[in-house]
């Protein structure tokens, strides 16, 4: 009989990281499929309760809705542009192709927002990557989900909607994964595919340029991200954008950077030139909040990243040089370049503890995060969570048989709550941001007008002083056709 081998026992003290290394994806992948279940939920049902808005959800379920039915990304609302364009016009976003087959699938905005969620999601696995490269197997690399998860501008983001700049989330936290295990070759396929989410996104890049050269000396791919960021951030803007415009030029420097020049070589200038100057439109009461937002959480610990601080200033300065005032608020998307940004390089920061600190800070970081997002979040409990933004209205289900029997070619204009219901046309557009000029259909809300049925009935006048027939009406809506336009829903339609 053969002799047996002897059994290897591992001691207490190494077995315990070898579990933990096993059972740590498996609480992340578990954490990470709740949230997306949960706020998937929850936008959608924002959405079917009539707490979405066209001016951005009806914009993008339009801009796919026509891709899929043979028009590449048309629209008739972005840049308030109530005629025919290309999407591309406003901002270049060729990544969005990859969602395509998925909206050709199941079309409609809930596609949208479960995507987004999913990419919001899928922000964690870099994060928790990262903290796996740099800290002990245990409690310090869950902490960082959980920061991740409760970061503040997150559930914001993710409740608000859906914008294409949320795809870069989890592909610039690769990024700075790969570029911490110095695996530039993965790199830069993250890095390239984040350039293809949204124009900005190559501003960013000068960050990660400088942060290669000067903390990794890898001088040859430092020069190169540079070179490719502003090569590509100046030919979509001077370039692509012009191009799908038909000649009309990137006009979002000249309205967002006006108090600097309003163009990129003019705030340069005025960095460089007039520093007094560029503090004190930094140094703002909102644009201070903002920041206490994003680095309170994590007790600024970025600070002892070091080189990794270069990582955030070109993000942190596009958005608070700017003189409009979504752009620096923690609960629109413009933030949601900063999450990977500020929850990674916090993490690096931490690495730089000594092991006598962490446990101290590790319990102050998770108290700061709790506060943070109970006062300032999003999250289901929070103050700032709005019970009532997923609440039905049954005013809303009652005149919803209305609002489907507009003919599907009509030229629908619409209120900002509304358009997202009735966006799958190849001509829709919101009251709030354009005219209803040459619409054959006005669909009205008096949530728009501050729930005042006085102005509401004004409004309602107003439309048929234009030549408008009121075709049906519920509680605090009103469907209007004009006599030259509309055809399927008869004027003498029974009205509730």
């Amino acid at each position: 009989m053969a002799a047996s081998l002897p059994t290897i026992r591992l001691p207490a003290a190494a077995s315990r990281p070898v579990l933990l290394n096993w059972i740590e994806p498996t609480v992340v992948g578990g954490v990470g499929a709740g949230y997306f279940f949960l706020f998937s939920w929850l936008g959608i049902r924002r959405h079917d309760t009539y707490h979405s808005f066209g001016r951005d959800l009806g914009l993008f379920d339009q801009v796919f809705w026509n891709t899929v039915h043979g028009r590449p990304f048309e629209s008739t609302m972005s840049l308030g542009l109530a005629q025919p364009h290309s999407f591309f016009s406003d901002h270049f976003s060729p990544l969005l192709w990859v969602i395509v087959p998925f909206y050709a699938v199941i079309p409609g905005p809930q596609t949208l927002l479960v995507v987004q969620t999913l990419a919001l999601a899928l922000g964690a696995w870099p994060v928790y990557l990262v903290a796996r490269h740099r800290l002990a197997a245990g409690y310090e690399r869950l902490l960082w989900v959980a920061v991740y998860f409760f970061f503040v501008p997150l559930t914001h983001i993710n409740l608000f909607d859906f914008h294409e700049i949320v795809l870069a989330v989890p592909l610039l936290g690769f990024a700075l994964y790969f570029i911490d295990r110095g695996d530039m070759t993965r790199f830069w396929f993250a890095f390239a595919a984040a350039l293809l989410v949204k124009e900005e996104v190559a501003l960013i890049g000068v960050g990660f340029a400088a942060y290669v050269i000067l903390e990794r000396k890898l001088w040859s791919h430092g020069i190169a991200i540079a070179a490719t960021s502003l090569a590509w951030f100046a030919g979509v803007t001077a370039l692509a954008i012009p191009f799908f415009g038909q000649g009309r030029s990137y006009a979002y420097f000249a309205t967002r950077y006006s108090a600097l020049g309003g163009s990129p070589l003019a705030v340069a200038h005025s960095v460089l030139t007039s520093p007094l100057g560029v503090a004190r439109l930094v140094v703002q009461h909102k644009k201070l909040a903002f920041l206490a937002a994003l680095f309170g959480p994590v007790l600024a610990i970025n600070l002892l990243s070091g080189w990794g601080l270069l990582l955030l200033l070109p993000t942190l300065a596009y958005l608070l040089l700017s003189n409009y005032a979504p752009q620096y608020s923690f609960t629109t998307q413009y933030s949601a370049p900063l999450i990977p940004l500020v929850v990674i390089t916090a993490i690096w920061g931490f690495a730089h503890l000594s092991t006598s600190w962490r446990r101290p800070v590790t319990a102050m970081m998770l108290i700061s995060t709790a506060v943070f997002a109970f006062a300032l979040g999003d999250l289901p409990g929070s103050l700032k969570f709005e019970s009532q933004s997923f609440e039905p209205e049954p005013r809303y289900h009652a005149f919803a048989s209305e609002l489907a029997r507009i003919p599907p070619h009509a030229r629908v204009a619409a209120e900002n709550n509304l358009t997202s219901h009735l966006s799958e046309r190849p001509f829709i557009i919101t009251l709030e941001f354009q005219s209803a000029a040459t619409a054959d259909y006005v669909a009205l809300d008096y949530a728009g007008v501050g729930y005042d049925r006085r102005h509401f009935g004004q409004q309602i006048a107003s439309f048929q002083a234009q030549g408008y027939q009121l075709v049906a009406s519920g509680d605090g809506l009103a469907l209007l056709s004009h006599a030259a336009g509309a055809g399927a829903i008869r004027p003498d339609t029974p009205t509730r």
